[in-house]
């Protein structure tokens, strides 16, 4: 029987969770729940479990994960709740109780994999236990399901978060010693290496709240009543949040506390103090705020989140009394432009007329030897004390090289200057095991608050295989251009059949294992046209490198291929004589293999060429080289077979793609003599030669008698004879 458990907040002032691919969506929480799509311009209906556990509904975290869905710890267990919907499912592999749960969310391109990947990364700890009686809970698939993820650690060090940071292909974690000082280090199982140096806390670490700002920029702010710290670079490094025009007072003010504070995507963040005043400044390398006019800020009530609305404005936002079953929300809007024009010290009136890219919030891919061309446009007035830079936020991985040219003069008589920005792979960074993922950000320094409204600009760049990357056999000469067979024909149903004697059915390329012919019906659609060789001609396919529909290059890298049926029937041009370590082959790639499989044996990933001398050494330099490439001459050669083939080709030069190049193709082989007849053919060719041969022996030994000898002499000579009488 299922019971209805009105949820509540755990903690007496009110929090706001927001889902930032969505910014319409969120969660109020407070001594009620609410949701909300419309950002509560409608009236909201308490948030209700409806489920079998009798729960009491404490609620300690939330977040909203992929799929519509969101992770509410209730009680100290997960369970994952389906939007708009009465359904809540508790999570599966969570074993210990917990108090946070920790994600973030990637924007960019929800339907992109490595994004995807991202935001399917869900964490579940629990706060303020010890590190070495830790567990904490990792979902890779959007929070349905968990493994624990193991902490190394000395005694005595308790975990105060722990965080996805894409941008550096880590987990961070906040670690408190017995001391009460905090340090970030990194959290996967093979790096527990510490990023930071150690901080005092300056109030119970229950009380410490991180904020992971979205917008994936590594920004990080870590606050408690009494402390308002920053990390531009996911935990590197750690400053106190400055006032301006106060250059040595950190946040909070002497005798006052931090009441909350509101980030954005755009890099703002305000933060509200307890006697009412509001502070808004930037988040880039450092961190600095300006003070508002004071008390903008008159309800303290414990019921106000603050947040961002989507025009950059403040907003303060508070349940009003229930109508109906509902409740409405008040909102409390403050204009940052306004207040920004009244500050003191005063704001720098902005010195740049446009700074714009055309690459703000897009994805980038990098494949081996690629890069990316970012464009920005700056125009400035005369002596404008701020200039465009580009960072990354992996900079072990990711280079950006920046030129500024003169690019033209405005019609109000302003130059106009252009960035062109190349970011590419670090060379000494080697071949990626996996997508790495970078921000790229450019933003104007030292400008402080000054020219607010101008947003960083920011592009993702991931080193990793580009989606849509492929490669595509040339098919100059098919079986239907040359009337082998037509396209009706291939598409009507058409099978064909392997002879017993030419495959081998466990796909291992043995002879004599398959005890039945074989028959493969035909797939037009997949394969087209076959295409046509000649089997008597060593043949090498040609394959071209393609970006969806544009064509890139031709493919210049090793690779080897396999017939998918098991067809065995063809070799190597080439042997291993010029190699100086023993080559790999299918033979020893398969036998590696617990499950022997080609489709898996032999990959970029485990290629090894020949010419390595740190491989195993030539012991058998007759044997088959089965590496092909475009500038070899390596080629395969047919036997006296007619028939169709179907090669699968893999790319396995590591230096070449960092994609997982292959392609299925058909051939058709024509021009041998079938079997039994090259047997017929054969037999009757060696009678033919025989019989040749006995006809001129036979004429060469009558050539060659005394009698023809004789004759011939009589007859070049007939008077011979009577002319010695005469005389």
């Amino acid at each position: 029987m299922n019971t209805n458990v009105f949820l509540r907040y755990h903690k007496d002032t009110a929090v706001l969770v927001r889902d930032y691919c969505d910014k319409q969506k969120a969660l109020w929480m407070g001594n009620v729940i609410f949701y909300t799509d419309n950002t509560f311009e409608d009236a909201s209906v308490p948030l209700v479990y409806e489920g079998q556990y009798n729960l009491d509904g404490n609620v300690s975290s939330a977040a909203f994960v992929p799929q519509s869905h969101l992770v509410v710890v209730i009680d100290g267990f997960a369970f994952l709740h389906l939007l708009n919907s009465p359904y809540w499912t508790q999570v599966q592999g969570q074993t210990h109780p917990v108090t946070d749960v920790s994600t973030l969310q990637c924007c960019i391109d929800e339907k992109d994999l490595n994004c995807k990947k991202i935001s399917n990364t869900v964490l579940l700890y629990n706060k303020g236990s010890a590190m070495d009686n830790q567990e904490v809970f990792l979902s890779d698939n959007g929070g349905y399901s968990y493994i624990t993820l193991p902490l190394t650690s000395s005694t005595k060090e308790f975990l105060g978060g722990i965080y996805t940071m894409p941008t550096i292909s880590s987990m961070v974690a906040l670690v408190v010693g017995e001391d009460k000082r905090f340090y970030f280090r990194h959290a996967t199982p093979k790096d527990s290496s510490r990023l930071s140096d150690t901080y005092p806390l300056k109030d119970n670490l229950g009380e410490v709240q991180v904020i992971q700002v979205a917008g994936m920029r590594g920004h990080l702010v870590i606050w408690s009543p009494h402390m308002v710290l920053y990390s531009p670079n996911n935990g590197l490094v750690i400053v106190p949040v400055l006032e301006i025009g106060e250059e040595n007072r950190s946040l909070p003010p002497p005798g006052l506390t931090v009441w909350g504070i509101a980030t954005a995507d755009t890099g703002v963040i305000a933060v509200i103090t307890s006697d009412g005043v509001l502070y808004y400044g930037r988040l880039s390398l450092e961190a600095a705020v300006i003070k508002f006019p004071k008390n903008i800020i008159n309800d303290m009530s414990s019921q106000l989140v603050p947040f961002f609305d989507k025009y950059g404005d403040f907003v303060m936002l508070q349940p009003a009394a229930m109508v109906y079953r509902a409740v409405p929300f008040q909102t409390f809007k403050i204009n940052v432009q306004e207040q920004l024009s009244q500050t003191t010290p005063a704001v720098i009136p902005c010195p740049v007329e446009r700074f714009s890219g055309n690459f703000d919030g897009k994805l980038f891919y990098i494949d081996v030897g690629g890069f990316v061309k970012m464009i920005v446009v700056y125009v400035p007035i005369p002596l404008c004390p701020f200039f465009p830079v580009a960072t990354v936020t992996n900079a072990e991985a990711l280079i950006a090289t920046e030129t500024i040219v003169e690019d033209g003069v405005t019609p109000e008589g302003y130059k106009t200057f252009r960035m062109d920005i190349d970011v590419r792979q670090l060379p000494e960074a080697g071949i990626p095991q996996k997508e790495v993922l970078s921000t790229v950000t450019v933003d104007l320094m030292e400008r402080k608050l000054s020219c607010n409204n101008l947003n960083p600009q920011k592009a993702y760049v991931i080193i990793g295989c580009p989606p849509l990357r492929q490669i595509r056999v040339i098919r100059n000469t098919t079986a239907c251009t040359r009337g082998t067979f037509t396209e009706e024909q291939l598409q009507d149903d058409f099978s064909y059949t392997i002879p017993k004697e030419v495959y081998d059915p466990e796909l291992h390329f043995n002879p004599n294992m398959a005890k039945e012919d074989l028959t493969v019906k035909y797939s037009y659609t997949d394969f087209l046209c076959p295409m046509l060789v000649y089997h008597d001609i060593p043949w090498r396919p040609t394959f071209e490198l393609w970006q969806g529909d544009t064509f890139v290059e031709i493919v210049k890298a090793d690779f080897v291929m396999f017939e998918i049926h098991g067809m065995h029937n063809y070799r190597y041009l080439q042997t291993a004589k010029k190699c100086v370590s023993q080559p790999q082959d299918w033979n020893s790639m398969l036998a590696n293999q617990i499950n022997p499989d080609p489709n898996t044996a032999w990959t970029r990933r485990n290629y090894r060429r020949c010419n390595d001398y740190n491989g195993p050494p030539l012991t058998n330099p007759n044997a088959e080289y089965q590496v092909l490439n475009q500038q070899s001459k390596n080629r395969i050669v047919f036997s006296n077979y007619n028939g169709m083939y179907t090669f699968k080709a893999v790319v396995v030069d590591p230096t070449y793609s960092l994609c997982s190049l292959t392609t299925t193709f058909t051939v058709y082989v024509y021009g041998a003599f079938p079997a039994r007849l090259m047997q017929s053919v054969v037999s009757t060719g060696i009678f033919i030669a025989l019989f040749t041969v006995l006809l001129w022996i036979g004429y060469l030994l009558r050539q060659n008698s005394p009698l023809d000898f004789f004759h011939k002499r009589v007859t070049e000579h007939p008077t011979s004879q009577s002319d010695k009488h005469d005389g």
